[in-house]
């Protein structure tokens, strides 16, 4: 498989991965940088460059058809959201992740998509080109509504990058499918949200923790946790109360710090 993206804005990267594990990145620099990228689509088959061009018209007319619904739907969300406490969310978040790019990863918000349409692996690596890597708050709304099942299938860099702005969406009113975090019991999940969790700072834990505070705020009973939030759970207050005492006591504290 074969695939490249821009890297850091100065060079444009050619990831060459044959069988399963080698890998082989190779900078394309010079003035003729731009003539060279035709010519890397001669890696592909013409099938899987079909799929992949395929798939980008789908996603832009997805897009254009939600940019509609959603100027229709602008005023009427003005008046409800985001609402103080969610306005407050949105800059906290802004300002916690605000420095975090993703060049880590290949897979981004298309090929999360992508992958949920189950397109080929080497089709796949053909949309890495198209993703936002340096600011997430470019991302429009309409991308983040018609790639709504991305986040579940990003590496741990690529959703730390792509996480903030569904959220920030989510409190704008978008209407997203979003379940962040995790069920009790839902072990299977619980692992897979573990995995991508790892990178996040103790301030980027915070607002996130806040964020489901938030969500569950009006009836005050958690329903999904994030992993450190079960792991404090687990070590420090177990003994002495159930996890659903523990999930009213987080949605407290953010009530008593000013967070509603």
């Amino acid at each position: 498989m074969v695939a490249y993206f821009p890297g850091g804005g100065k060079f444009l990267f050619l990831y060459v991965l044959s069988g399963e594990s080698d890998c082989a990145i190779v900078p394309l620099m010079g003035k003729n940088k731009k003539k060279q990228l035709p010519s890397l689509l001669s890696h592909f088959d013409a099938d899987d460059v079909a799929e992949a061009a395929e798939f980008l018209e789908c996603i832009e007319d997805r897009c254009r058809a939600i940019e509609q619904d959603l100027a229709e739907e602008a005023a009427q969300r003005a008046e409800y959201y985001p609402t103080p406490a969610g306005k407050r969310l949105i800059e906290r978040i802004e300002q916690a992740f605000a420095d975090v790019t993703s060049y880590r990863d290949v897979r981004g918000l298309l090929g999360g998509e992508a992958e949920d349409d189950y397109m080929s692996p080497t089709a796949q690596a053909l949309l890495a080109p198209h993703e936002e890597r340096d600011d997430w708050r470019r991302i429009p709304e309409s991308m983040l509504v018609a790639c709504n099942s991305a986040l579940s299938y990003l590496a741990a860099g690529a959703y730390r990058f792509y996480l903030p702005a569904f959220l920030c969406a989510e409190l704008r009113g978008a209407g997203l499918i979003l379940f962040p975090g995790v069920e009790p019991g839902g072990r299977g999940c619980a692992d897979l949200v573990r995995g991508c969790c790892v990178e996040f700072t103790p301030a980027q834990q915070a607002v996130l923790t806040d964020y489901l505070n938030y969500e569950f705020c009006s009836d005050g009973e958690r329903e999904r946790y994030w992993p450190w939030e079960l792991d404090d759970y687990a070590a420090n207050h177990a003994t002495s109360m159930s996890l659903q005492e523990y999930g009213r006591m987080l949605v407290q504290r953010y009530r008593d710090s000013g967070g509603l």
